[in-house]
């Protein structure tokens, strides 16, 4: 993945400030990966959005994660920290071809893995698993008669949502905790597009701070400042406010 330049990356943050979790993926993606757009990035699998997204993270913030998060057994608050490699994430992890298929119950339903897109239309509806089902289902038999998604049993969906996980393990991405006080075990899911677009807020708005000081300081314009780099940067702030 080539370097982001400052302004195209402040300027994706501006336009993805007032968007939902889900669109900001997509425009940081068009921002930082532009041989695709993000109509592209919304009908890729979510794993192989994701797998970007990390490798993004990892160029503009290193390969490691710290969050904090509470036991559900006895609350205590536990901060945890992992590197993208101990997540297992690699560009590239994604599996190349798209149709899947799940025998279980006498059915037989081929899939592909959701998207965005798929997301997007689903979002906030009462039945969202059936309709993302209904989106992501290609095809179901019984005795070779096509039936519709609705009547397929709960062992065939859960089979089916386990072949969607399997096709694309990092769509669902996990991270095992240990309680250091009671000793409980769980899992938690980890949010790279969250946790990606927190720090890239806080560097934007850092970044403008900075911005602001040094026009008023040297009367530089926008352009010129982020022209100098980050280290130069810090110089003249240094040199700015010193006595």
């Amino acid at each position: 993945m080539p370097a982001v330049e400052t302004a195209t990356l402040l300027r994706a943050w501006e336009i993805g400030e007032p968007q939902p979790q889900l669109q900001r993926a997509l425009t940081l993606l068009a921002a930082a990966c532009p041989e695709r757009s993000a109509d592209e990035w919304a009908r890729a699998w979510i794993g192989e959005r994701d797998a970007r997204l990390f490798a993004l993270h990892e160029e503009l913030f290193g390969g490691r994660f710290e969050t904090v998060a509470a036991c559900p057994v006895c609350g205590d608050r536990l901060e945890a920290g992992f590197t993208t490699a101990e997540l297992g994430v690699a560009d590239g992890r994604v599996p190349s071809d798209r149709g899947r298929a799940v025998r279980a119950s006498g059915y037989e339903v081929e899939f592909r893995p959701p998207t965005s897109l798929d997301l997007w239309d689903t979002v906030g509806r009462a039945d969202q698993r059936t309709a993302l089902l209904g989106r992501c289902i290609e095809a179901a038999r019984w005795d070779g008669a096509e039936v519709g998604v609705a009547i397929l049993p709960d062992p065939v969906v859960d089979a089916v949502l386990e072949g969607m996980r399997e096709a694309d393990p990092l769509a669902d991405l996990q991270v095992g905790l240990t309680c250091g006080v009671c000793g409980h075990r769980w899992s938690m899911t980890f949010d790279i597009v969250a946790y990606l677009w927190s720090e890239i807020d806080d560097w934007a708005q850092g970044l403008l701070r900075e911005v602001h000081a040094l026009a008023s300081a040297y009367g530089w314009s926008e352009r010129d400042i982020f022209a100098l780099g980050a280290s130069r940067r810090r110089t003249y702030l240094e040199l700015a406010n010193s006595p």
